[in-house]
């Protein structure tokens, strides 16, 4: 005969198994559709402080209840962008929306944070990590249900990166940012992809944008799966009116 115990355990098994398949269907969404977006929320950056300006909570609201926003991008570095890991946990817990854990990973641990606090997606920056912590990581995070989306800046780190051609199956993220030197060069996504079309055509494409009007999208849609917008947008806050 069952004690309360084993029903309890049998309940938490079935709960564990029915939220973690519920969770992340997050690759899912990746359509090869073309044009989505992808919203980001950031308090602050090295360059500037929006801390004043922005209510974390209120932002975080109007992004989940909007039907039109399907995806969330949160940095979440609390040192150089001020954010506080527990407003992504109250709200996750309220809202169901896939979150991209846009983080500087360097470890492990830093993934079971992410599958901890029941993140979908992750950032791996090719800048800052090796070709042997990319194939690590991107494992790891895969292992961890966690989507893994390797980011690069120039077409050295794009080189290497074709020399481990199954990483190309996860998504790749272009930033028009020289994360070097902190420059923009806004045709940089359109440079790399350009000397790169042939392998990574049919491939999960972000754009990792400086979008500052929402026309400069009709730019990118024909050739990313996802745009990433944000930092304008939380700074002109009233312009997020715009789109939901």
């Amino acid at each position: 005969m069952k004690t309360i115990l084993d029903k309890i355990i049998e309940h938490k098994k079935d709960e564990l198994a029915a939220t973690r398949s519920n969770k992340n269907n997050f690759k899912d969404t990746f359509s090869k559709k073309r044009g989505n977006v992808l919203w980001e929320i950031k308090l602050a950056s090295p360059s500037y402080d929006l801390s004043d300006k922005v209510d974390p909570y209120k932002l975080l609201d109007i992004y989940w209840k909007s039907v039109k926003i399907k995806w969330i991008s949160i940095l979440i570095d609390k040192e150089y962008f001020q954010w506080d890991i527990n407003y992504g946990i109250y709200f996750k817990k309220k809202y169901s929306k896939p979150m991209l854990f846009k983080e500087f990973v360097i470890s492990k641990r830093q993934i079971d944070g992410a599958s901890y606090h029941w993140y979908d997606a992750l950032l791996l920056l090719k800048r800052v990590l090796s070709k042997e912590q990319i194939i690590e990581l991107a494992n790891y995070s895969s292992e961890k249900n966690i989507l893994p989306i390797i980011e690069v800046d120039c077409e050295e780190d794009m080189k290497e990166l074709l020399e481990i051609k199954w990483i190309l199956d996860y998504g790749i993220a272009i930033n028009c940012r020289n994360l070097g030197n902190m420059e923009i060069d806004r045709q940089n996504h359109f440079k790399i992809l350009g000397k790169f079309e042939k392998e990574l055509q049919d491939k999960l494409l972000f754009a990792f944008s400086w979008i500052d009007d929402l026309d400069v999208l009709e730019e990118y849609k024909w050739l990313f799966n996802w745009v990433l917008i944000g930092t304008y947008f939380v700074k002109n806050f009233n312009r997020l009116n715009d789109l939901i």
